[in-house]
């Protein structure tokens, strides 16, 4: 790629000045598998003639928090089984300074968030873009970088480890399946926020259709996507009648950022400090508990994934992309407090 870059850049050097200035991080990775694991390596590089702040979050210069790389076997992608975090807008101490011309490295062990267990040839892809501060604004950088491994003798590989939760004690609900809960910290608040979750994703799905709301937070209106919501609606519904929901206060991965986390498939929400500082009930303007915990359903029983956050960015996803928008969680978090 840097080769054919040099010589595109012989032939018009203009085109490939705007280029850099479009995109001046570049990633450099390398995976290989090492005893019980897989681990990759990261090299982040800013070619621009200026210094630039990094954010940390969403790469893995803070670890495997996020689902930055897909990866897939033989063209099948593997689910993403790592932690899935809803947090505060991010602060100064989340970037790191690249001086121009410098580089910072990572290294992770994929096989804590992706079940590798078959041999055959695998991709590992880096599927976020790259966020940094350029002077005073914010942009992003996108990257294309992936790497092929063909895996043998991959039944000696760890597997993402399952966290074993004990309830302290359970409430059993008429017609809204059961809530336990581990440690008491607002707990009659989060049962209450709960409770709205049975009947509000019916209400939800019901409203799902060709009108202003679903267009707000999903964009352009069409049958395929529009059964996709109602399906997530549906799965969130059935996972919360039919299954013990688990919420764990002050969970033990939680930061003071932190809203809340799960995994995708799993029955327990961790509970952290930013979500007990908000209203119960929905809101239409901020942020609330039943909103969290719908938007933390959505990952569990939903399948869903994070693509932006807010209410501005959600707005802006549903117009330029409603295709991701119908898959990011809390597009899902606004659009159900709006139908309520």
């Amino acid at each position: 790629m840097k080769t054919l870059l040099s010589l595109f850049c012989l032939v018009t050097y203009l085109t490939c000045a705007l280029s850099a200035n479009g995109w001046p991080l570049s990633l450099d990775m390398a995976c290989n598998k090492a005893l019980s694991a897989v681990a990759c390596s990261f090299e982040f590089t800013n070619n621009a003639n200026e210094d630039l702040y990094l954010l940390k979050r969403n790469t893995p210069l803070e670890g495997l928090n996020s689902g930055f790389v897909s990866v897939s076997l033989d063209g099948r992608p593997l689910e993403y089984e790592g932690i899935i975090i809803h947090r505060l807008p991010p602060t100064k101490d989340e970037f790191v300074l690249l001086k121009a011309g410098e580089s910072i490295s990572a290294t992770v062990q994929i096989t804590d968030a992706f079940s590798i267990d078959t041999d055959g040839l695998y991709t590992v892809q880096y599927s976020r873009p790259l966020q940094y501060l350029s002077g005073k604004k914010f942009r992003e950088s996108f990257v294309r970088e992936s790497i092929q491994m063909y895996l043998e003798d991959t039944s000696i590989l760890l597997k993402p480890k399952k966290e074993v939760v004990k309830a302290d004690y359970t409430v059993h609900l008429q017609a809204c399946g059961s809530a336990s809960f581990v440690g008491d910290r607002n707990n009659s608040q989060t049962l209450d926020a709960h409770k709205k979750l049975c009947g509000g994703t019916r209400t939800a799905r019901a409203g799902v259709g060709n009108n202003n709301i679903y267009v707000r937070w999903f964009g352009t209106y069409t049958s395929t996507r529009g059964n996709k919501v109602k399906d997530v609606y549906q799965k969130i519904n059935d996972g919360i009648t039919n299954k013990v929901c688990t919420y764990y206060n002050n969970g033990p991965r939680c930061q003071s950022n932190y809203y809340a986390y799960t995994y995708k498939g799993a029955t327990t929400v961790y509970l952290c400090d930013v979500y007990y500082g908000d209203p119960t009930d929905c809101s239409t303007t901020g942020e609330s508990k039943e909103g969290t915990l719908l938007h933390e359903w959505a990952h569990a029983y939903g399948y869903i994934d994070d693509v932006t956050y807010g209410r501005t960015n959600c707005k802006n996803l549903a117009k330029s992309n409603p295709d991701d928008a119908i898959r990011n969680a809390d597009s899902y978090l606004y659009h159900y407090c709006d139908a309520q």
